[in-house]
């Protein structure tokens, strides 16, 4: 059995369909069979959010989502980062033998270095959290999109880095788990979806704000009389994911065929995406109406988490001499 760990960050205001197929699917898969934990990385979100009661509403939001799509079948725990009483002080043993250099090569560092000026030191710290994070609970595989892959990469170093210092194999160096077949996906304005872009479709909003992000997809100027391309469409492009193969080929000719617009195909997703999303939705304004439930769970999966951390990190401060 393998320890499997990934986080969506409460920053924003729900996932969307890039979260759900770049890290969210994928551990679903890895999760049958091992040890799995998903986490809501609060403290991260300090980097960006310094309203509390905003906060608040994006981790409820997240866990009630979290626990809506996961397949009844499948066990798992999830977890509050801030509840983990020696996550910081990992994280300021780790910053004791992580270069500098390295921190200076992160995406997030060099992505908030672009769009402002003033940084707080937390954006530059993030990836020795992340890695406490990870490496804190011996985790054998970690469920990421591609666009997260370099802060596994810094676990791993940051890992290495402190074993070869120690003489030590005391920290794993986990595994990142990426589907290579998961191209990337469109968001409503052409670009890769991403919540930084605005552009993407949300999976538990409200069906009159759904239809609206759907019906935003930027297509071409084709008219509506004429046959289609539907591979070079946004709107097909997202199809596939969610769509049966038969609905699909059906959908595919009617693009090729005389009067199908693309508006017909926004309508056609967006009652694609409903359908498949259906138990989920439900289950969510469950959760969301009573959210006990998803408090009780809360309370295991921090008892859980905490216990192993805590466990890593006193024998990690015998290790450093503390």
């Amino acid at each position: 059995m393998k320890r499997i760990l990934t986080g969506v960050k409460p920053t924003w205001n729900g996932m969307h369909i890039w979260n759900y197929l770049g890290m969210y699917k994928p551990f679903v898969e890895k999760a049958q069979g091992n040890e799995a934990f998903l986490f809501l990385p609060d403290y991260h979100s300090l980097t960006s959010v310094h309203d509390w009661e905003v906060l608040k509403h994006n981790k409820h939001r997240l866990a009630a989502e979290l626990f809506a799509l996961m397949p009844h079948d499948i066990p798992f725990y999830v977890f509050e980062q801030s509840k983990i009483k020696h996550i910081n002080n990992m994280t300021w043993i780790l910053s004791s033998i992580t270069p500098y250099s390295l921190m200076l090569r992160a995406h997030s560092f060099k992505d908030s270095q672009n769009k402002n000026s003033d940084i707080n030191m937390a954006v530059f710290n993030y990836p020795i959290l992340m890695a406490a994070d990870i490496i804190g609970y011996d985790v054998d595989m970690v469920p990421v999109g591609k666009d997260q892959k370099q802060h596994l990469e810094f676990a791993r170093d940051i890992a290495e880095s402190f074993n070869k210092t120690y003489k030590t194999e005391f920290f794993k160096l986990p595994e990142a788990y990426i589907d290579d077949n998961l191209a990337t996906i469109p968001g409503i304005d052409g670009r890769k979806m991403s919540k930084s872009y605005n552009n993407f479709i949300g999976i538990f909003d409200d069906e009159k704000v759904l239809k609206k992000q759907i019906m935003s997809i930027v297509t071409d100027d084709t008219p509506l009389e004429d046959p289609k391309n539907p591979e070079t469409c946004n709107v097909f492009a997202l199809m596939k994911f969610f769509a049966p193969e038969q609905r699909l080929i059906s959908i595919s000719n009617n693009y090729k065929a005389w009067g199908y617009g693309y508006g017909h195909a926004k309508l056609e997703l967006l009652d694609i995406l409903l359908t498949y999303f259906s138990e989920a939705r439900k289950k969510y304004d469950s959760y969301m109406k009573d959210y006990s439930l998803i408090e009780k769970e809360l309370v295991i999966g921090n008892k859980k988490a905490w216990e192993i951390h805590d466990k890593k990190y006193q024998k990690l401060k015998k290790i450093v001499g503390l």
